[in-house]
Formats: structure tokens, C-alpha cells, sequence
């Protein structure tokens, strides 16, 4: 029982430690505004796109053969900055085509630009625009993104991907103090969202043997006979009574 008293104490203080953590972290994610987390008020919605009918369309099958022996997945025709394109999705990539014509298109810096600041809602401009391979702000982005950064108080950022215009992720500081005390909470310091990851799982075990070390303890803390309080209460109520 000593070992076991010794290992409850230290185990005990490396597991509150994390408890407190989760505390702090479960405080922090109900005092955050959750649309300003979110970044909802820097985008703009946009009205519902509708095909004129004298919008100029090349049907798919004039360019479809450049994709023999391609697996395709789907083609959908979306608006992007003002115009019509075609987006093809295979199962390695996304690729962009003018509607117009079938011509092939590119998410460019130039392009990107215009997305962000058609979609932008603040007061701010944009500042700097630059392609990221890999970024923990659109974690769950599939492939390059373009970042577009504005000199707003929050310091907006808007993530685009670059194989077919896509907005990806609104991130502000808000966001990035939320994605800290995430980081805390998942235990997961590189990719935020795994809450399988192994430190959670021995923090979870930890607390577990503490609660059953806990109980054995109290249990083995009561000398003989303090068990039996209520019977021994009962035994002098019914010796009291007339």
C-alpha cells in the first residue's frame, strides 16, 4: 500500500496537470465567440449564381478526349470570379476548363486575388498573396492553397485551393487562439485532431488507475468497524427509543 500511495501522489500530480488543461481548454472553447472563431463575418455571401441564357457553353465532349484512359469522377459546371468553368475531378486531381471554349485554367496568384477580394467582407485590404504546400490553418485542404492575407485588426486570412478555386478555410487570430488550447486539448502537437494519438490514450489510463488506486486507498483508510457507522446509528437509535 506504501508504493501504491507513492505512485497515486506523483501520478496523481502529472495527470491533474492535464485535467487542468482540459478544464481551461473546455472554459476557453465556451467563452469564444463561435462565429468569430469561425471568421464568418470577413466573408461575404454571395447571391445565388444563375446561367443567363446567353452564356456560351462548350459541351464536354469536344475536350473529353484529352482524359482517355483517365479514371474520371465527375464534371459539374461552377461560377468562379464572375465567370462559368468546368470542373474536372479525376481520382489523382482536380483541373479547371472555360466553359466557353474547353480551354484549360489555372488558379494563379492573379486569380486567387480576385477570389479573395470578391469573397473579403472586412475593413481591410489585402495584403500579401502566397501559395502554401502545407499549412496547419487549412489542414484539411487536399493539395496547395493559396493564403490570402489582409491588414485587418483580426488579421484575416482566406485559404483558396489552387487546383480549383475552392474557399477552404476562414482563419483570424480568434482561430488561432482557439487552435491553440485545440492543440492542448487533443494532446495531438502536430496535426491538432487526432484523439486517438498515444498520450491521450495513456493520460486516459492514467486517470483510470488513479480512480481505482483512489478507492482502494479510501477503502484501506478506515480503521475497523468505521464501516459500519449506520448499522452502529441505527443500534443506539433503537436502544434510545421508549
Amino acid at each position: 500500500m506504501r508504493t501504491m500511495r507513492i505512485l497515486h501522489k506523483w501520478l496523481g500530480l502529472i495527470v491533474g496537470v492535464q485535467l487542468l488543461v482540459w478544464t481551461l481548454s473546455g472554459l476557453v472553447f465556451a467563452l469564444l465567440d463561435h462565429h468569430q472563431v469561425t471568421a464568418q463575418h470577413s466573408i461575404r455571401k454571395s447571391p445565388k449564381p444563375v446561367l443567363g441564357a446567353e452564356t456560351r457553353l462548350r459541351e464536354p465532349d469536344d475536350w473529353l478526349g484529352a482524359y482517355e484512359g483517365a479514371a474520371l469522377r465527375d464534371i459539374s459546371l461552377v461560377p468562379l470570379a464572375g465567370d462559368w468553368i468546368y470542373r474536372v475531378r479525376l481520382t489523382d486531381r482536380t483541373e479547371l476548363r472555360r466553359a466557353e471554349d474547353g480551354s484549360p485554367m489555372k488558379v494563379d496568384a492573379t486569380l486567387a486575388s480576385r477570389l479573395a477580394e470578391d469573397l473579403y467582407a472586412g475593413a481591410g485590404r489585402l495584403r500579401r498573396i502566397d501559395l502554401q504546400t502545407e499549412t496547419l490553418e487549412a489542414r484539411d485542404a487536399e493539395g496547395p492553397v493559396w493564403r490570402a492575407t489582409f491588414d485587418d485588426a483580426d488579421a484575416t486570412s482566406l485559404y483558396f485551393s489552387a487546383a480549383d478555386g475552392r474557399l477552404v478555410a476562414a482563419r483570424n487570430d480568434t482561430w488561432r487562439l482557439f487552435d491553440i488550447f485545440w492543440m492542448l486539448h487533443t494532446m495531438d502537437y502536430q496535426g491538432r485532431d487526432n484523439f486517438n494519438n498515444p498520450l491521450v490514450i495513456l493520460v486516459a489510463t492514467g486517470a483510470l488507475w488513479l480512480g481505482i488506486s483512489g478507492g482502494l486507498l479510501l477503502f484501506r483508510s478506515f480503521r475497523p468497524g468505521e464501516l459500519n457507522l449506520v448499522a452502529r446509528w441505527r443500534k443506539q437509535r433503537s436502544g434510545a427509543s421508549p
